[in-house]
């Protein structure tokens, strides 16, 4: 899609944020939308629409002249332990369709969904490539996996080109120390507190986790990348068990992170590391910043002292 003049960004969290910052960094025009008002260090520099997602004006404010609409909503988080299927249907799926129909009223080029390693469920082989079975077990995963079927239907009956970004385990700075999910963010914040860290299974549990400006990086790539494929992990191809990340807190900060075992929940998943070849080639997307320099930057972000590290951020 040669020329693209326009970025339209439904969702301005963590994830959204990163986004918005590394399209500004590289010149592009930005709608964006989102419930809250527009930070300070968005004003002048964006389209700033506050507003709900699932409003048919808010979204054509938003939506006219993108010829690229990123999709980041979402009110629920893989770990989530109640659900209540009325609310997060209208929430998610009613909503996105809504937006996929306005998507087709402003004549949207190319939309851009950010889904989740947790459509693939429990699988047996690592790392998973986008041809694993999809079988999600959490209403979260569920509720992905369902938009996407959505998308797709949409781009074999309207020709919207579809970008679907199944997400590992992002984290870094903006990132809430306090909210739903996030283990190293939770972490972090505990540490602060000197409280101690849950670690369900004593720490097994093994993640594929990527640094925020990496995402941020790769969603940009899938914005602006011609001929790339329809579904695309994106993760570090690499694992830690949670275990492994709280020793290199400990290891980066000089000091013991204080730790509390717990169980497994049924929605959580032992071991999930994504193939992510498929993004080296149809994105030549490869991530930057490794385990150990995103926590760095992560913990200097939030004023932790790292003695043993020298590091701009």
């Amino acid at each position: 899609m040669p020329g693209i003049n326009r970025f339209a960004v439904c969702g301005s969290g963590f994830i959204g944020k990163g986004l918005v910052r590394q399209l500004i960094s590289q010149g592009y025009a930005i709608n964006v939308l989102d419930h809250n008002v527009c930070p300070d260090e968005f004003s002048g520099k964006t389209k700033w629409v506050t507003g709900e997602f699932a409003d048919n004006d808010n979204l054509k404010n938003t939506l006219d002249g993108s010829e690229v609409a990123y999709h980041l909503v979402s009110s629920t988080v893989p770990g989530d332990d109640t659900i209540d299927p009325i609310k997060e249907l209208s929430e998610n799926i009613f909503s996105t369709i809504t937006f996929l129909e306005m998507c087709k009223t402003c004549n949207v080029k190319r939309v851009v969904f950010v889904s989740s390693s947790s459509v693939y469920g429990l699988q047996s082989t690592m790392p998973i490539s986008e041809g694993a079975e999809t079988n999600p077990i959490s209403s979260h995963g569920i509720q992905k996996l369902t938009i996407e079927k959505y998308l797709l239907l949409y781009q074999f009956l309207y020709g919207i080109d579809i970008r679907i970004i199944r997400l590992s385990n992002p984290y870094g700075p903006g990132q809430s120390l306090y909210g739903r999910q996030g283990f190293i963010a939770i972490a972090i914040g505990h540490l602060i507190k000197n409280e101690p860290v849950l670690l369900r299974d004593s720490g097994r549990p093994i993640r594929d986790f990527i640094y925020i400006d990496d995402v941020s990086k790769a969603l940009v790539l899938a914005g602006i990348v011609e001929n790339a494929p329809a579904i695309i992990n994106i993760g570090s191809g690499r694992g830690y068990s949670l275990k492994q990340v709280v020793e290199l807190l400990k290891e980066i900060t000089g000091n013991p992170v204080l730790t509390v075992p717990g169980e497994l929940r049924k929605a959580d998943i032992a071991e999930s590391v994504l193939d992510v070849s498929l993004a080296q080639n149809g994105l030549t997307f490869e991530p930057q910043f490794s385990m150990h320099a995103g926590l760095v930057r992560t913990l200097q972000y939030h004023g932790v002292h790292t003695p043993k590290v020298k590091l701009d951020l």
